[in-house]
């Protein structure tokens, strides 16, 4: 059985979709379907459950799913034992939306000087579901929210930085001081691992009756803030000033920030890889901080 093909299972399962799953491998749609044609044909069993715009497993694959899981997991470690210095392969990497243009940019940089072997893919997602993709093992490590609760010790959490929390208004010429306190709140989602931190610390200067939405997008919300949409408690990642340029920022004091945290686990399949991407965020953090 060629682990390959299982790859394209897992993506599809991931992704929920055929093509969804051929733009993350870089392959095309037939070229999946073909691959899964070929499973089936091979375990004797229905996989998905196709629809005109869905793929969804089966009861039959969610079971094989971990198996699957466990045999790409040891082709890449048989593949990183012939590899001498460990920086060939696939890297699977998870990380939140501020993220993105935070950190992985330097990131993708590093790969391209220092492991030009090796196949990064980046997967977006909300700290929670990052989390679950780490613990499954569709991803080999997470830039996240720090967690909640308290980690399993099978995984591995670096602290990359604490990053201050504001208080976002509209552009100050737009507004009056009495415009400024009729303003609604743009909630940073309390149900996210972000949100649920800044609103235990300054859920107090919101008034729920003033709520216009809440959601797990900092990004727009700077963006709904610049706008005059409204205000918001946000966390200041180095990006905030590209979402909101024109924003007024004011301090908050108090409270510990937002924590953002570097996850993988004891047994990463590519663990050379895994400290590059740390050091590279360790250094980034440096060069901002001094």
């Amino acid at each position: 059985m060629d682990t390959r093909f299982l790859e394209s299972l897992l993506a599809v399962a991931e992704t929920g979709s055929i093509a969804a799953a051929a733009r993350q491998q870089g392959l095309t749609a037939a070229a999946v379907s073909q691959r899964i044609r070929v499973l089936e044909a091979e375990l004797g069993a229905t996989l998905l459950n196709r629809t005109a715009h869905a793929a969804l497993p089966t009861e039959t694959c969610f079971r094989l799913l971990p198996a699957a899981r466990r045999l790409v997991r040891d082709a890449e470690q048989l593949t990183n034992r012939i590899d001498a210095d460990g920086l060939s392969g696939p890297f699977r990497l998870g990380a939140v939306s501020t993220a993105l243009s935070d950190n992985v940019p330097a990131v993708i940089q590093q790969f391209r000087q220092k492991a030009p072997q090796a196949v990064l893919t980046v997967r977006p997602g909300t700290s929670a579901d990052l989390y679950e993709g780490l613990r499954s093992g569709a991803l080999d490590a997470a830039i996240t929210v720090a967690a909640p609760f308290e980690l399993p010790k099978d995984i591995i959490c670096r602290t990359l930085e604490a990053q201050a929390i504001v208080h976002a208004l509209p552009p100050e010429r737009d507004l009056s001081k009495s415009e400024a306190g009729k303003l609604p709140w743009i909630v940073y989602d309390r149900q996210s691992w972000g949100g649920r931190k800044l609103w235990a610390d300054f859920g107090a200067l919101v008034g729920e009756e003033h709520i216009l939405c809440e959601l797990d997008a900092p990004e727009t919300i700077a963006q709904m803030v610049s706008q005059g949409a409204g205000q918001a408690i946000l966390p200041v990642w180095r990006g905030l000033r590209m979402h909101g340029p024109e924003m007024t920022f004011k301090d908050l004091q108090g409270g510990a920030g937002r924590e953002m945290v570097f996850l993988r686990k004891h047994t990463c399949a590519a663990p050379v890889l895994a400290d590059l991407v740390h050091k590279v965020l360790r250094d980034q953090v440096i060069s901002t901080h001094g």
